[in-house]
């Protein structure tokens, strides 16, 4: 335990420095699953721990020891998952060997809301004795794509700059692989299940500070007791977007809670205070959670209460008004100067320049669009632009043959948002044409230009993001 700051945290600098590691219990009845898994990606040296197995399919065989200390080599981190009778002889080993951190995958501990599973944990902490770190016991442990850790098969290996912390291990599996679909990266996921040693305050300190790190994610059920105080230390210090999915806030979710991870929920209205005080984005699901990250990594935090709207049709365009102004935010008459010039622009029957645009078939005049785009995303009194693209307008075949519409010209328009350094987010509805629509948004997640199924998923969101600018700039 350090005491960095006057906060109580454990040192986990190890972490940025692992180039070795073991998993301890590969288990022939489960196929070495968390072996492969990890040995698949490992980028340094990687061994398995089994008191009886010699051989293990695909894996070199001078690369299983019957124990810890019978390894040659130093070992920086460790994967456990023995059944949790066993786990004392292990963590002895790992104080022995001189391993600095271990990831417990086994449950049967405090989870079990019984006085044996509590003073196991208790014992396997002492035993520890501040000389190992452990995130767990009942969590998956660490995915880092840089250095290939990672707990599960087909986990993105691309690095990026979004790291995760969860205390569950299912809401962390689908933070990655839903996250991975949507063309999000991450630096570090942690799912600490128990955080009997490092907990969550710990892995907050830990991402704050992290170089690799600009967005922290968070699935939160309750904080151990006593850690309150260094939460806000923790809070305070912290420069980072963090967006949280408080989990328990009712009564029945809470008691799960607590008999999912032992963990102590609070009352809810404590937390909102926090939240509100420390620029905290909350969001109420997981997608939201995944959402909030995606317009956050591509624009940054930034100011929204003002915002254009262009449409492909009159009659939505007047829905997404309706949207956007029941979250607070304004869709407001352009400025006399921008519409002067937007009604010399605009003059084919069907079409409105005013706000929100309506180009109707005029869309098909890309370098039209592009002109509109730019105008608007100058005036200083607009903020951003949502753009209302359906799908049938992807697909070359709606055109009676002509020029595909999905060409670099519509990404580039698409692109202009960070251009102005104002949000542009286009919603490509998920109607006919479904391939197309993959197809494009691949490309606009390669370009970090986030896309939408339909407005409800994000407008709620941009008000927050906005407030968290805004009491970021006034701090």
């Amino acid at each position: 335990m350090t005491n960095q700051g006057k906060i109580n945290i454990k040192d986990l600098s190890i972490i940025n420095k692992i180039s070795s590691m073991a998993v301890i219990g590969a288990s022939r009845r489960r196929d070495f699953y968390f072996l492969r898994t990890h040995a698949e990606n490992f980028k340094g040296k990687i061994y398995a721990v089994h008191p009886t197995i010699k051989e293990i399919p695909r894996f070199d065989n001078d690369c299983i020891y019957p124990s810890l200390k019978d390894i040659p080599d130093k070992i920086d981190y460790v994967f456990i998952t023995v059944p949790s009778s066993n786990i004392l002889q292990i963590i002895d080993e790992c104080i022995e060997k001189g391993v600095k951190l271990a990831s417990v995958f086994s449950a049967g501990f405090s989870d079990l809301g019984t006085e044996q599973g509590r003073k196991l944990e208790e014992e396997m902490l002492r035993r520890a004795n501040n000389k190992l770190r452990i995130i767990g016991p009942n969590g998956m442990g660490m995915t880092y794509p840089k250095k290939g850790i990672c707990w599960r098969a087909k986990f993105p290996s691309e690095p990026g700059n979004v790291g995760f912390i969860g205390q569950s291990g299912g809401v962390s599996n689908l933070v990655v692989y839903k996250g991975s679909e949507m063309g999000i990266t991450y630096s570090k996921v942690f799912s600490f299940g128990n955080g009997n040693d490092v907990d969550f305050v710990d892995l907050l300190y830990f991402l704050s500070n992290d170089p690799e790190t600009d967005i922290i994610l968070c699935y939160l059920e309750g904080i151990n007791n006593g850690r309150g105080p260094d939460l806000i230390k923790v809070l305070k210090q912290n420069n980072k977007p963090i967006v949280v999915l408080k989990a328990g806030k009712s009564e029945g979710a809470s008691i799960a809670a607590k008999t999912h991870t032992a963990a102590i929920t609070g009352e809810y209205r404590v937390w909102k205070s926090i939240f509100n005080k420390y620029n905290i984005i909350e969001v109420n699901s997981v997608e939201q959670l995944l959402y909030a990250a995606k317009i956050i990594d591509a624009y940054g935090l930034f100011k929204m209460e003002n915002i254009a709207v262009l449409s492909i049709s009159g009659g939505y365009g007047v829905v997404l008004v309706d949207q956007i102004e029941n979250e607070g935010m304004e869709v407001p008459p352009f400025s006399p100067g921008l519409q002067s010039q937007l009604d010399q622009m605009l003059v084919a029957v069907g079409t409105s320049p005013k706000n929100p645009l309506d180009f109707a078939a005029q869309f098909r005049n890309l370098d039209l669009v592009k002109n509109t785009i730019e105008l608007v995303l100058k005036d200083k009194n607009i903020d951003g632009l949502i753009m209302d693209l359906p799908s049938w307008y992807l697909n070359n075949s709606f055109s009676l043959g002509r020029t595909p519409i999905v060409d670099k010209k519509t990404i580039n328009l698409m692109s202009l948002g960070h251009t102005y350094k104002k949000p542009l987010i286009p919603i490509i509805q998920r109607t006919n044409s479904p391939e197309y629509r993959e197809k494009v948004i691949q490309v606009l997640n390669e370009e970090k230009i986030p896309c939408f199924n339909e407005p409800l998923q994000f407008l709620s969101l941009l008000p927050k993001i906005s407030k968290c600018a805004q009491n970021k700039n006034s701090a």
